[in-house]
């Protein structure tokens, strides 16, 4: 059940409720998408596994509202290479930049027309 959004008061004591926040653990490509968009770099560096049982293949749409938790897959794949005794700076680096933005407010929707 997702929480409610948390309220603000703004300077004039309006109550103003904030963005959402990006949970890394949680987080949708449709969420991920949306920060690319809004400027947020380093995101493509590894791409997310989405495992294909839990998608519907007539609804490719619902592909991207598919929730992972992409600092686990990260944190995974590090472990995964120092078992195998490979480097891991690069992989390192991206947990270090995913980390960075976890629990940063979502963008408000995108003017595409500008």
């Amino acid at each position: 059940m997702p929480s409610p959004p948390q309220v603000k008061m703004d300077a004039t004591g309006d109550r103003q409720p904030s963005p959402p926040a990006v949970d890394m653990r949680n987080v949708s490509l449709n969420e991920i998408n949306a920060l690319i968009k809004s400027g947020v770099d380093g995101l493509l560096d590894v791409v997310p596994y989405m495992p294909t049982a839990t998608i519907n293949p007539s609804a490719a749409a619902d592909a991207g509202d598919v929730k992972v938790d992409y600092l686990g897959q990260i944190e995974g794949l590090i472990e995964f290479r120092k078992s195998r005794h490979e480097d891991t700076a690069f992989l390192e680096r991206v947990l270090s930049n995913v980390t960075r933005l976890d629990g940063m407010a979502l963008p408000t929707k995108l003017d595409v027309m500008a």
